[in-house]
């Protein structure tokens, strides 16, 4: 695996395994701001860098490599499977009547005996993910974990980008679909609160 930073047009590596090679690198996922994430260099940067690899772009709210949160660079992570295969589907969501069809389109697309869990990502301004999960599922004979998110748009919902192997545009879904029996899958959650700053005593109470 290898992690980059894309920030005040410069290129910065912030993590590289031993045996990662990218020639060999399946998928590459960028995350960033509207603003830089659709810029073309960006793209051809990457399809560049990885020739043989899906190449998925994507707006995000931040962008996070430990343990700091960047508001205006492109994160960017690239894999390579030993025996992992991956297949990627894509559609725009005006192509289809509702987000449930779109589901139903992607999956078609997918679908395989050997498909061991699928993660999608898509423009949270026109997607309902609800009824894309569950279009999606309506395929999913095998129950195999379905992962992914929409976009985050920083408060602007005017328009969201997704992109594969191009640059992004607004109204596209993409789906990664991961094949084989050697890849294995873990999940982590929090719930709850965490005390920020010092402890607060409430003095006065005004009713609007």
């Amino acid at each position: 695996m290898q992690q980059l930073q894309y920030t005040d047009k410069a290129w910065k590596i912030y993590m590289h395994t031993e045996e990662f090679d990218r020639m060999q690198c399946q998928l590459v996922l960028a995350f960033g701001p509207p603003s830089i994430v659709t810029d073309t260099a960006v793209f051809n940067y990457l399809e560049r860098s990885y020739p043989e690899a899906h190449v998925i772009l994507t707006e995000a709210c931040g962008e996070i490599i430990l343990p700091d949160l960047y508001l205006n660079s492109v994160m960017v992570t690239a894999f390579q499977f030993d025996k992992t295969i991956v297949h990627c589907a894509e559609t725009n969501i005006n192509n289809h009547p509702t987000s449930y069809h779109a589901g139903y389109a992607l999956m078609q697309q997918l679908q395989q005996s050997d498909l061991y869990t699928a993660f999608l990502m898509a423009d949270c301004t026109g997607v309902n993910g609800s009824e894309l999960l569950a279009g999606f599922n309506k395929l999913n004979t095998q129950a195999i974990p379905v992962t992914g998110g929409l976009t985050g748009t920083r408060c602007q919902f005017s328009k969201a980008y997704v992109g594969l192997n191009q640059a992004p545009a607004d109204g596209v879904i993409v789906a990664i679909g991961f094949y084989g029996t050697q890849l294995q899958l873990n999940q982590g959650s929090f719930v709850g609160w965490n005390e920020y700053g010092p402890v607060q005593t409430i003095t006065t109470f005004k009713e609007i």
